[in-house]
């Protein structure tokens, strides 16, 4: 049993008393990217609301295939049966125990008022297992009840208690660096216990099972593989999710971001759309605000939605083909920046392949022959950085074949010759051909010769020969036309 003293500044009972358990989860393989790794005790909080019943979050234990719940003061061990009762909605799950302890007693959340002091009594891993704070009663999306406290990860399902020591809420996340926490209410775990009343413990192998379960599982594979930067086993990890509960708005809210990512944007949208009709409450004057803000957010998806398909019937699939491919070039380089590497390399794939698709609908358009060829540099000097030069080799020498395309359906203007000579010039370059680079440098400065990064490149270039005089003055004429070229 679990004594906690009680700051009588902050609550009226000198003792909370209650019995509150660390879980220890042990989980099948899931996904890290494309590898499947053993998660081995996970752990989270949980606490006695009956004799033989534990109350704790539905993240906390989803996928477990065994859990250990442990006094979080004696270390007292009690063995968990199975499940009673879960609510996937409202992320809680009462567990079945063979031992008997004292429950904590479950209060009335709508009691609670705005700057009430509270009290919460999870698991740190030593003796410090209380905190105090303040309830905010700010509701999250019309279910979540809003605290300030000094919560940490694994307190996720632990007790939130108002002064007299009652449970008013169950803590189920929060940001540790601001303090403020979202708790689901204790009106919503009643619900939960009476529903349970005289129901037999399920077996964890059973429960994990259930369709609902199974689609939790799904959706959290997908969160991996879109980490990893794998969309399109993060789509099939959606869709399955989608097919075990076709009513769970957060798997077609996640698979719709990765739709836009693939370059869906219909799909997108009616994913977007479908989340929004889920995640729909029913009109209450009390929550005017949010009603306006959501039916707001369905007229905006259908403008836009209605907007882009205009924009592609005006521009043509070929256009709209090269704009994603810019955008997926122009992300792949910000993710290399970031050190998202997997991500990254399927962006520059992605890009690569919208090109190639917008060429095979007009074949004799030479920009999209050097966008691809540049595409291909990009991608090959982030493959170089990797160390991956056999990989780098053979995209310089793509992004040289599109160039040479390119120049063979005669590009009309100076300025387009010069960026395409530029193009085959730095591929040349990455392939360690520093003489034919000059040369194709050169021949750009001719045709453009206010542009500095022409100057720039070829002084690397010259670099590169050791021709460090001829390179030293190359550089300097760059830096006069413009003085952040280093940068």
């Amino acid at each position: 049993m679990v004594d906690t003293k009680g700051n009588k500044d902050q609550q009226s009972a000198e003792e909370i008393i209650g019995t509150t358990v660390c879980l220890e989860m042990e989980s099948p393989a899931r996904y890290l990217g494309e590898t499947p790794v053993q998660i081995q005790c996970s752990e989270g909080s949980g606490f006695f609301v009956a004799p033989d019943k534990i109350a704790t979050n539905f993240h906390v234990v989803e996928g477990a295939t065994e859990i250990t719940a442990k006094h979080v003061d004696t270390g007292t061990v009690y063995t968990i049966e199975g499940v009673i009762a879960f609510d996937v909605k409202n992320d809680l799950v009462i567990l079945k125990t063979l031992e008997a302890e004292t429950p904590f007693m479950v209060g009335d959340s709508e009691r609670a008022r705005k700057g009430d002091p509270i009290c919460a009594v999870g698991y740190l891993g030593d003796k410090n297992n209380s905190a105090a704070g303040t309830f905010c009663s700010i509701r999250k999306g019309d279910r979540w009840l809003r605290i300030k406290a000094p919560l940490k990860p694994g307190w996720s399902g632990c007790p939130i208690l108002n002064s007299n020591g009652e449970v008013i809420a169950v803590h189920a996340r929060g940001s540790a660096t601001r303090n403020i926490c979202y708790t689901v209410p204790s009106n919503t775990l009643k619900t939960l216990l009476n529903a349970a009343a005289g129901t037999e413990a399920e077996p964890l192998h059973k429960w994990q099972k259930h369709p609902r379960i199974l689609a939790a599982l799904e959706h959290e594979k997908g969160k991996a593989k879109k980490k990893g930067g794998d969309y399109k086993g993060a789509m099939a990890a959606y869709d399955n999710a989608i097919r075990l509960r076709p009513d769970m708005a957060d798997a077609y809210e996640s698979r719709g971001d990765v739709k836009i990512r693939l370059g869906d944007p219909d799909g997108a949208f009616d994913d977007l759309y479908t989340a929004l009709r889920l995640h729909q409450k029913q009109f209450r004057f009390s929550d005017f605000k949010s009603f306006c803000l959501l039916m707001l957010m369905f007229a905006f998806i259908s403008v836009f939605k209605s907007l882009i398909k205009f924009l592609r019937y005006v521009i043509g699939k070929r256009n709209w083909l090269v704009i994603q491919g810019t955008s997926k070039r122009g992300n792949a380089k910000s993710k290399a920046e970031q050190n998202n590497n997997a991500e990254a390399k399927l962006l520059y794939k992605e890009a690569i392949n919208d090109y190639t698709d917008a060429i095979n609908l007009k074949p004799k358009k030479g920009n999209t022959y050097n966008s691809r060829g540049w595409t291909k540099y990009l991608f090959g000097q982030f493959e170089a950085e990797q160390g991956n030069a056999d990989d780098a080799q053979k995209l310089y020498q793509e992004a040289i074949s599109d160039v040479n395309e390119a120049l063979r359906l005669q590009p009309k203007g100076k300025r387009y010759q010069a960026a395409f000579l530029h193009t085959r010039g730095v591929a040349k370059a990455g392939l360690g051909d520093y003489n034919s680079a000059i040369e194709d440098f050169s021949e750009c400065i001719r045709l453009n010769p206010k542009k500095a990064l022409y100057y720039h490149d070829r002084g690397k270039a010259k670099e590169g020969l050791g021709q460090h005089e001829a390179a030293a003055v190359d550089l300097q004429k760059a830096t006069e036309l413009d003085p952040n070229i280093k940068k």
